[in-house]
């Protein structure tokens, strides 16, 4: 028995986002429609065309859920512990996104085609603020004075490698491992940018 045709809105994209990265842009909207047991119509009634429901499904949002976080801090707990909550945040949202631009991408779409300015796109917006916490946690002492716009590149770019090259190369890393790295990486960029001692030897922020 098909299923009532009042299914939300979010099962449909839930479920075409999972044939989308299954099968690639070019899977049939009807092998969609025939998972989620409604019509081939019902589903073009909801999001009009293939393309409607491809940037429906995949396209990231204009703000990453992490982004608020980011804005907010940082506090005043170590730069290490606040540093690593950010990362993994990120870390999962890299994971989740990148394999859906990829799809996006083979389907001739761009991200950047979404946003009216440069400085709106979210990888621009994501280092500003990323940078602009660096600043704020300089000054509040948590960190040695660099320049803040180096210390975001660093980090972000440190969390962005892992996830494109996981799709790219079709490696996975489990859990654990994703962890351990995630952990690694905020160590490495806190140790650099710790406060020295009288020695002028970098020590990690406690």
């Amino acid at each position: 028995m098909s299923r009532p045709r009042n299914i939300p809105d979010t099962k449909i994209l839930e479920e075409a986002r999972a044939c989308f990265l299954e099968h690639g842009a070019a899977v049939s909207t009807t092998l969609i429609a025939e998972r989620l047991g409604i019509s081939h119509g019902v589903l073009f009634q909801r999001f009009g065309t293939k393309e409607q429901l491809l940037r429906a499904a995949l396209m990231p949002p204009s703000e990453p859920p992490w982004m608020a976080r980011m804005r907010s801090g940082p506090d005043d707990r170590d730069a290490r512990t606040q540093l690593h909550e950010l990362a993994e945040e990120i870390f999962a949202y890299l994971q989740r996104i990148v394999p859906c631009l990829a799809v996006l991408r083979s389907a001739g779409m761009h991200v950047e085609s979404a946003a009216d300015r440069r400085e709106d796109l979210p990888p621009v917006r994501a280092r500003r603020e990323m940078a602009a916490w660096f600043s704020r946690a300089i000054a509040r002492g948590l960190l040695r004075s660099v320049p803040p716009e180096h210390a975001a590149d660093v980090f972000l770019g440190s969390l962005q490698f892992r996830p494109f090259h996981q799709h790219l190369s079709n490696q996975g890393f489990d859990h654990a491992e994703n962890r351990a790295y995630v952990a690694f990486a905020v160590d490495v960029i806190c140790c650099t940018l710790a406060e020295a001692d009288g020695s002028g030897v970098a020590q990690p922020s406690r």
